[in-house]
């Protein structure tokens, strides 16, 4: 064999091999396009980040100021409403809750307006609901208050950009825990106000996106990622824009350089995956939040006490009561309530009551025909145009009246059966 034969079969024998120098040119471009995609996610941060402190807020802080802050350490409150307490350090403890109830309250003389931004520091029970009361020199007599989203897990930001409510001069400042703590301390270490800067909106936007909220129907076909409140910056957006000027980025670069396409599809890959897994780990954080809460609320308990436990537990027992009177379970029952439109209470007690067939038709009465003998009209809560008679037997909502025996009585509603009509209401 001569020495050209032997040559190209040696070439021919090792271009399919790895490690080779065939395959360091893909190799190389895929190198090149993490290095792109990773430089153009990097860029894309920074100018989406220096637009997020400004992002559905009226004005902007300035830049350079020093902005004022006032601080208190949990020494400097007194627990208002507490079972038991304690100073640990500079920690203000709260170890016993009293009715559900936790407050922890400030004198001081405090300019409001200079102070948009709060900086809490506190732990306490996953299941506890955290606000913000406050009394002006202005208004001695009205209580003002804002929820805390995200409180209670160390420290988190909070902004009150609403200067109708946020404004004059606080005398007194208190935080509030309301709920089942399940033995868990409350521990408050410090209550900072601040002025208005750029880390100061980062952090509460950043302490909104972790603070969960309640669930929406609407939750199972879009993840808003916070709360439900006016100005909110949303992490779907602000990613989906981060996302967005990375890629364009990448693509510009491609562009530019002519690079090959296994260049082009790796920085694509990484600016569209990466702001992705970002969101995925945000929605499993608020997920890991909702199964904490679930536990505490439900965990280790009987059957009686998840049920004690449940938000609507009320209405649930009413909504047996209620079955319980009723002549056969699929009778017709016409469910009225003073709310114009979907209302919990209504709409909850409507699901417990069946198999009843349940008639949501509003707050009045209906016309003759279509409430027939046998059916029954359920009052739920203060109704102040209907009045009853019970020597009589009336019922009347100011327009028409019917033939009626209330058989039940409760401060939750009130239960009649109809058992004809009477006419409509005589004008005075």
């Amino acid at each position: 064999m001569s020495r050209e034969q032997s040559a190209q079969s040696g070439i021919a024998d090792g271009a399919g091999l790895p490690g080779t120098a065939h395959d360091a040119p893909a190799g190389r471009a895929v190198g090149v396009g993490a290095l792109v995609g990773l430089g153009a996610l990097i860029v894309a941060a920074v100018f989406a980040g220096l637009l997020l402190p400004y992002w559905g807020t009226p004005a902007a802080p300035v830049t350079g100021d020093t902005p004022p802050a006032e601080t208190f350490d949990g020494r400097a409150f007194s627990p208002t409403r507490a079972g038991s307490s304690q100073i640990e350090g500079t920690a203000q403890i709260i170890h016993t809750l009293l009715g559900n109830e936790a407050v922890f309250s400030l004198t001081t003389r405090l300019p409001l307006q200079q102070f948009p931004f709060v900086r809490l520091e506190l732990t306490g029970g996953a299941s506890l609901r955290y606000f913000l009361f406050w009394r002006t020199a202005e208004q001695p007599e009205q209580q003002f208050f804002a929820p805390l989203p995200g409180a209670g897990q160390g420290v988190s930001w909070h902004a009150f950009p609403d200067p109708a409510l946020w404004s004059g001069t606080a005398t007194t400042v208190a935080i509030g825990a309301f709920g089942d703590a399940a033995g868990a301390p409350i521990i408050l270490r410090s209550l900072g106000f601040h002025g208005d800067s750029r880390w100061a909106r980062i952090a509460s936007v950043w302490t909104l996106w972790h603070a969960g909220g309640s669930w929406p129907a609407s939750g199972i076909n879009r993840y808003m990622g916070t709360p439900l409140q006016a100005g909110a910056v949303f992490p779907v957006a602000w990613i989906g824009l981060w996302a967005f000027l990375a890629t364009g980025m990448a693509v510009l670069w491609v562009l530019w350089r002519r690079a090959g396409r296994r260049t082009a599809i790796t920085a694509a890959l990484l600016t569209i995956f990466l702001p992705w897994l970002l969101l995925d780990r945000l929605w499993q954080a608020q997920l890991e939040r909702q199964v904490a809460l679930t536990y505490a609320a439900f965990g280790d308990k009987t059957q009686a006490e998840k049920h004690a436990a449940e938000a609507d537990a009320d209405l649930q027992d009413y909504a047996a009561r209620i079955r319980g009177m009723l002549a056969t379970p699929d009778a017709r029952v016409v469910l009225l309530h003073a709310s114009e439109g979907h209302n919990h209470d209504r709409l909850r007690l409507q699901f417990h009551l069946l198999p009843a067939n349940v008639y949501n038709y509003g707050s009045r009465l209906l016309a003759p025909g279509e409430i027939r003998r046998g059916d029954y009209v359920l009052a739920l809560g203060a109704l102040p145009e209907f009045q009853y008679s019970p020597r009589e037997r009336l019922l009347s909502d100011g327009r028409h009246v019917y033939r009626a025996r209330r058989i039940d009585a409760h401060p939750l509603g009130n239960l009649y059966l109809i058992s004809g009509y009477a006419g409509t209401a005589s004008t005075p």
